[in-house]
C-alpha cells in the first residue's frame, strides 16, 4: 500500500510539473455595497459606490488558480433609503465608511483555462478564500463628518458597557466569475463577490442605546446626537431610548464587490510562449487527395 501512494504522488508531480504554469498581473473597476443593519435583507440601489484594485494570479493549472489582491471601496447606508418598515426610518441613522481589502483566494476554473491553448480561451469560475480589512464608519451632523468609532455611540468605552470596536476585521471571499482570454497576452473577466465577516460594526449599529446623559457628559453632545437621530426624523417622536434596540446584534454584516478585471500575462513558465515567436496550436483541416 506505501508504495501504491509513493508511486501515484510521484505521477502526480510529474504531471504537475508538465502543465504550462504563468503568472497575471491585472486591476479592477467596479462597485461596492454591502448588507446590515441598514440594509438588512439587501444591498440597497442607491447605495452602490466605486471602488478599484489591483491583483497578481499565478495560474497553476487550468482549473485551479491563486489570486492575491488589495480592493479599495465604499460602504454606505441610510435609513432614510430603507424599502422594509418605517420604523427603520425613523431610526434615522446613516454612515459611510471607505473599506481596504487585502486578499488571497483559490479559483476553480470549470472549463481548461491555457492561454497557450487556443481551444481554452474562455470559462466560467467559483472563488473562496480569506481577506483582512480595514473600516470607519462616519456620519454627517450639522455639514461635518464625524468619526463614530471614537464617540462610542452605543456606549462603548463607558463604564458598564463594551470596550470600543476594532477598526479592522477578517472576512471570507466567496463568489462566481467568468473570464476570457482576448489575445495571447491579455485577459478579461466579470466578477461578483460577497464577504462574510465577523463584525457587526462595519456601520457603527449593533446593540442598543445607551443612557445618552452619560454619553453626552462623556463624549460631548454632538455624541448623544449621532447616537440617537429619530428627533432629527420627528421631534414628536422623541423620548429616552436607553436600552432600546438599536441594532441586530446577531447577524454579522457583510460587504460586496463587483467588477471587470483586466490582466496580462507575465513570465515565461514551462510551455508559455510568446505569441510573435509561435502561434498559438490549431487544428489544421486534414487535406485529401
Amino acid at each position: 500500500m506505501k508504495h501504491i501512494f509513493t508511486f501515484l504522488a510521484f505521477s502526480f508531480l510529474i504531471q504537475f510539473n508538465g502543465i504550462s504554469q504563468y503568472t497575471e498581473a491585472g486591476i479592477f473597476g467596479g462597485v461596492s455595497n454591502y448588507i446590515g443593519d441598514l440594509a438588512p435583507k439587501f444591498m440597497e440601489v442607491k447605495e452602490y459606490a466605486p471602488a478599484f484594485g489591483a491583483f497578481g494570479r499565478h495560474n497553476f493549472t487550468g482549473h485551479f488558480s491563486v489570486k492575491l489582491h488589495f480592493y479599495k471601496g465604499v460602504l454606505q447606508g441610510s435609513d432614510s433609503h430603507s424599502q422594509i418598515t418605517k420604523g427603520n426610518r425613523t431610526r434615522n441613522l446613516s454612515f459611510r465608511s471607505d473599506i481596504y481589502e487585502l486578499g488571497l483566494q483559490v479559483e476553480y476554473n470549470f472549463l481548461d483555462y491555457n492561454a497557450v491553448i487556443a481551444n481554452h480561451l474562455t470559462t466560467p469560475y467559483i472563488f473562496a478564500g480569506v481577506a483582512g480589512f480595514y473600516f470607519n464608519p462616519q456620519a454627517q451632523y450639522d455639514r461635518q463628518w464625524f468619526d463614530l468609532q471614537p464617540l462610542g455611540t452605543e456606549g462603548q468605552g463607558l463604564e458598564g458597557y463594551a470596550k470600543p470596536y476594532q477598526k479592522y476585521s477578517i472576512g471570507i471571499p466567496m463568489g462566481i466569475g467568468v473570464k476570457f482570454n482576448l489575445t495571447h497576452s491579455v485577459n478579461i473577466g466579470l466578477e461578483t463577490g460577497m464577504r462574510k465577516t465577523f463584525t457587526d460594526y462595519i456601520d457603527d449599529v449593533s446593540t442598543t442605546y445607551p443612557d445618552l446623559q452619560v454619553l453626552s457628559e462623556e463624549k460631548g453632545g454632538f455624541a448623544a446626537a449621532l447616537s440617537y437621530r429619530t428627533p432629527e426624523y420627528d421631534p414628536k417622536l422623541a423620548t429616552d431610548p436607553t436600552g432600546l434596540e438599536r441594532g441586530n446584534s446577531k447577524i454579522k454584516d457583510w460587504y460586496f464587490f463587483g467588477g471587470v478585471t483586466v490582466s496580462v500575462n507575465i513570465g515565461k513558465a514551462n510551455g508559455f510562449e510568446n505569441k510573435q515567436k509561435k502561434p498559438r496550436n490549431r487544428k489544421r483541416p486534414k487535406m485529401e487527395f
